[in-house]
């Protein structure tokens, strides 16, 4: 079945593996295999889209997987166009009482910080590096989305590890082998990538796993 988040890859996991008992370790296997593709992958520049809290001036942003913030853009309420926000260091520029539209943001963890409250609700374009870090919070990312074989190969290979089952790991291992090269040379030919990968990108890999080829 298709499986776009992380409940339905853990779920993905447990049928591939053909053991119900695997489905408490799939996380496990999860995070195994990120640290793998971390390392393998350059790290995406993404785009996603926020909404502030009226009179808040903060933003959570946990579920973004953020490596590195790169750039932040309000949308303006009448005329649609993005004006980018000067970004600051936390605790560097004075925070003010009264909302109003602000003009300088922070990271704060996992919280994007503004210097005032917001006068109203705006829309944010929020542009950033992103790690892959699947959660109950982080359910998707640009991966996962465009390259589902890839992730699962990853996951599985190291479910194959975990029951010592050589060949099952091997025949995993096998894939990433072949498929991620491609994706890594598409990555640093392409000066940005958003949330909705290019069709060329998101393309690479995607039948291999599936059409039985190898």
């Amino acid at each position: 079945m298709p499986f776009t988040n992380y409940a339905e890859l853990q779920s993905e996991v447990a049928t591939w593996m053909a053991r119900a008992s695997m489905s408490g370790r799939a996380a496990d296997f999860i995070t195994l295999a990120e640290a793998h593709l971390n390392r393998e992958i350059p790290a995406v520049e993404v785009d996603a889209t926020l909404t502030g809290v009226l009179d808040n001036r903060r933003i959570d942003i946990a579920a973004q997987s953020m490596e590195r913030a790169i750039a932040l853009f309000l949308v303006d309420p009448s005329s649609g166009d993005e004006l980018e926000l000067t970004q600051k260091t936390d605790g560097t520029f004075p925070y003010l009482a009264s909302s109003s539209r602000p003009s300088l943001w922070a990271i704060d963890g996992t919280n994007i910080d503004f210097d005032c409250p917001l006068d109203q609700a705006y829309s944010f374009r929020f542009r950033f590096r992103q790690k892959f870090s699947l959660s109950d919070s982080a359910t998707t990312n640009w991966l996962l989305t465009n390259h589902p074989d890839v992730y699962l190969a990853a996951v599985l290979m190291w479910g194959g590890v975990f029951t010592r089952n050589s060949p099952f790991a091997s025949t995993f291992s096998a894939i990433l082998e072949r498929v991620l090269p491609s994706i890594k040379s598409s990555i640093a030919q392409s000066k940005r990538a958003v949330a909705t990968v290019d069709p060329a990108l998101a393309s690479i890999g995607r039948r291999a796993f599936y059409d039985g080829s190898f």
